[in-house]
């Protein structure tokens, strides 16, 4: 038993992801980027965002996508401030100027064609599931320190129930589809799928990604596609 919640334990830290090595600390990095904007150097102050942003979902990386998509939405490209803002709607979806920003992003790219992706969707579940997995590994550390008597078996349940609950977070992300946004046009087997349009994509074996969903599937190089949440 001991050892099946140990293992737990270590699944829970093999998913943690590194930075990029030039990646800044969010602090740094809004400060540096507010810096830039202030004097209008618009290209510097994005970069200085994108350094900063890690895709954790924290509300620090939510601001900095934000302030990205504005900075794009400054510099005419669009689909980049698309991808920017889709990326901050993932660590607060209900934020009122955002949406309003994603809206016009949209309406000036011409409500490019959606495959099956939605305001929040399945990203915010995601990590509901992943936490509630580590509330139930807790649980099951505490119930062990204890060692009081217990119903036989519920200590296993437990385990397994915080293991399937965390997989069902995490995985999915690491291996399933991913939300994208594309950057360029790229081929879909009935025409091409317009720059802004937002897709679900899977990695192609020879690199760049492949659209997922009906009508489309033929691979777009990496430089083309923009993947909402890392």
């Amino acid at each position: 038993m001991r050892v099946l919640f140990f293992l737990m334990l270590a699944f829970v830290g093999w998913t943690g992801a590194a930075l990029p090595v030039d990646a800044l600390d969010p602090e740094t990095a809004l400060a540096e980027g507010n810096r830039r904007f202030a004097r209008d150097e618009i290209e510097t102050a994005l970069a200085a965002y994108a350094r900063g942003y890690a895709g954790d979902g924290s509300r620090a990386d939510g601001l900095l996508a934000y302030n990205a998509g504005t900075c794009a939405l400054r510099l005419g490209r669009l689909p980049e401030a698309l991808l920017w803002y889709r990326r901050a709607e993932t660590a607060d979806p209900e934020d009122p100027w955002l949406q309003d920003n994603l809206a016009m992003t949209r309406r000036a790219l011409g409500d490019p064609p959606e495959a099956a992706l939605s305001a929040g969707g399945w990203p915010a579940y995601r990590r509901w599931l992943a936490w509630a997995g580590v509330a139930l590994a807790w649980m099951a550390l505490a119930l062990l320190v204890l060692d009081r008597r217990l119903p036989r078996g519920l200590l296993p349940l437990l385990a397994l129930l915080g293991c399937a609950a965390f997989a069902a977070g995490m995985l999915p992300g690491r291996f399933g589809p991913r939300a994208a946004v594309l950057l360029w046009a790229c081929p879909a087997r009935d025409g091409r799928l317009p720059a802004g349009s937002e897709v679900w994509v899977r990695p192609a074996e020879d690199g760049g990604w492949r659209i997922v969903g009906a009508g489309a599937g033929p691979r777009c190089p990496p430089e083309a596609v923009g993947v909402v949440a890392p």
